[in-house]
């Protein structure tokens, strides 16, 4: 049995790419984290994810980053901020992993999960239209996107009927100004992007 070389890696060397995109863009240096591992013994789910906080860091030191944009843990990321709280150097994590989601999201690397990608896309044009999430409605769309058109209808009418689930969400004042910062964040769903 022959085994093929791979390219050694040292985790300590500066990574060129997404290291300094972060540092960049979020300010978050990661060349800080001391790779103790209180993250990821702190995460409230990191037993649902594919990769733990910690291994992330070695993901993005390793400028690995096909793998951090296609694995489970992005989109299901509770953002709890445990790893964050107990991070000895305050790497934030929940805000590198909604910066990659939105990185995922904008390259369209919608076959990975798109049930869940569906749901951040419904969500987040219901917050850009509206201001605020009408979880009746949000919860329509979704399903029939997905088409579960009653997968959680009883669901829905028992929580309807104890009054924790309203029809309608709240208004938000000033509309204007919201939509104007999505428009500075550029957000435009994958089919806004489509040239006309």
């Amino acid at each position: 049995m022959m085994l093929t070389e791979s390219p050694i890696r040292r985790l300590d060397a500066k990574a060129p790419g997404l290291a300094e995109e972060l540092k960049r863009d979020l300010d978050i240096d990661i060349t800080r984290c001391l790779e103790c591992g209180k993250c990821s013994g702190g995460c409230s789910y990191a037993h649902g994810f594919d990769y733990t906080p910690r291994k992330m860091v070695q993901l993005i030191k390793l400028e690995e980053r096909g793998k951090l944009l296609r694995m489970r843990a992005l989109w299901t990321c509770l953002s709890c901020q445990l790893c964050l709280d107990r991070c000895p150097s305050s790497i934030d994590m929940p805000r590198i992993l909604d910066y990659l989601r939105g990185k995922a999201y904008a390259e369209r690397l919608n076959d990975v999960h798109p049930e869940i990608e569906k749901f951040y896309e419904i969500m987040l044009s219901d917050i850009r239209n509206n201001g605020r999430i009408s979880e009746t409605l949000m919860m329509a769309r979704f399903n029939f996107a997905t088409r579960r058109y009653f997968s959680n209808a009883d669901l829905g009418m028992k929580l309807f009927f104890k009054g924790k689930l309203k029809l309608f969400g709240p208004k938000t004042k000033n509309l204007n100004s919201l939509r104007a910062l999505f428009a500075k964040l550029l957000f435009r769903s994958p089919a806004e992007q489509e040239p006309s």
